[in-house]
């Protein structure tokens, strides 16, 4: 069985590897590009040797398309999924699901009502130290985590940016780094955590006197725990990092490699620890297409970081400590 991908917007910067995974893939083929800004599908599609239909409605109809990959602006999402999985396609998106709650839930509702395959690419999630330490987690080797930390980073701000422009437009992004960074730390913490936190608190700065936010902190709180993301887009370099700390120990990852390491109690050697392999989020997906059901926690997930991240901003612009939705 080959499943036939149309490439729905070129909008976000991975919509490139996306095509890419599609064609390394052995059971998916992309086979035509659709965008609704003018001209660019037609530079991608050439860009990629892919071919071009600029009808979204024509693409939809097609029979011949069983799956859709959307990489629009984030805040076209829920009308693009939307008309995607009421068009009988399975559905792969870029991170974030929808920039609100009500609309992440609409639209996986909506996959279920039409028995569509919907994921969302979390990849941080299937990296091997996330899962090497995910798993020491659950098996207790550092006890009750009661703190995390987690530092996302990258330089696209200053300097010489390497994402587009469009990335600090409010009206296609909904926010700057704390949605499209943020997210990352966001469903790392309620990995490790096990739960989605109660309460959020935010402070977001706008360093290059763009219209969103490109340097932030989140502070999540989970029943007895907390958690801080640090999120930039006026750093340096990439970086990423994450600590936990627990009652029986501490694990790290980062900053200046990504070895897994651990200490067991307060003055215990620092240990590397072995990781196993990781993962791909658009092949996750694919593979639950083949099996024919959606992931319920995958879903879950995606749907609580919106939450999350909604009320972050909120938090922000009101300066005040805000619950959670979905809590």
């Amino acid at each position: 069985m080959t499943i036939r991908i149309a490439q729905l917007g070129t909008w976000h910067v991975h919509a490139k590897h996306h095509v890419e995974s599609a064609r390394e893939n052995p059971a998916t083929e992309p086979v035509v590009v659709w965008d609704g800004r003018p001209g660019a599908a037609r530079t991608f599609g050439d860009a990629l040797n892919l071919p071009v239909d600029e009808d979204l409605a024509r693409v939809l109809g097609r029979q011949d398309i069983d799956a859709v990959v959307v990489d629009t602006a984030t805040m076209e999402h829920p009308e693009v999924i939307a008309a995607a999985l009421s068009a009988g396609k399975h559905v792969f998106t870029e991170k974030v699901l929808a920039t609100t709650g009500e609309h992440a839930r609409r639209l996986v509702e909506l996959a279920r009502t039409h028995s569509r395959v919907l994921g969302v690419s979390l990849p941080r999630l299937l990296d091997p130290a996330v899962r090497a330490a995910s798993a020491l987690v659950a098996a207790g080797a550092i006890g009750e985590v009661t703190s995390s930390r987690f530092r996302y980073a990258h330089h696209g701000a200053v300097g010489v940016p390497w994402i587009p422009e469009h990335f600090f437009d409010p009206r296609q992004t909904g926010g700057g780094a704390l949605i499209d960074l943020g997210a990352h730390p966001v469903y790392l913490a309620m990995l490790f955590h096990g739960a989605t936190p109660s309460h959020v608190s935010a402070t977001l700065q706008y360093v290059t006197g763009r219209e969103v936010e490109d340097n932030g902190m989140l502070v999540m709180e989970f029943d007895g725990a907390l958690s801080v993301a640090e999120i930039s887009m006026v750093g340096s370099a990439l970086g990423y990092s994450f600590e936990l700390s627990g009652t029986a120990g501490s694990i790290t990852v980062g900053p200046h490699d990504e070895r897994l390491m651990m200490r067991r109690g307060p003055r215990g050697p620092w240990e590397q620890q072995e990781v196993g392999d990781g993962g791909d989020a658009f092949n996750l997906w694919v593979d639950r297409l083949l099996m024919g059901s959606s992931d319920a926690d995958h879903l879950a997930t995606a749907v609580a970081t919106t939450e999350v991240l909604e009320a972050g901003y909120r938090s922000a612009a009101s300066a005040t400590r805000v619950a959670v939705a979905s809590r």
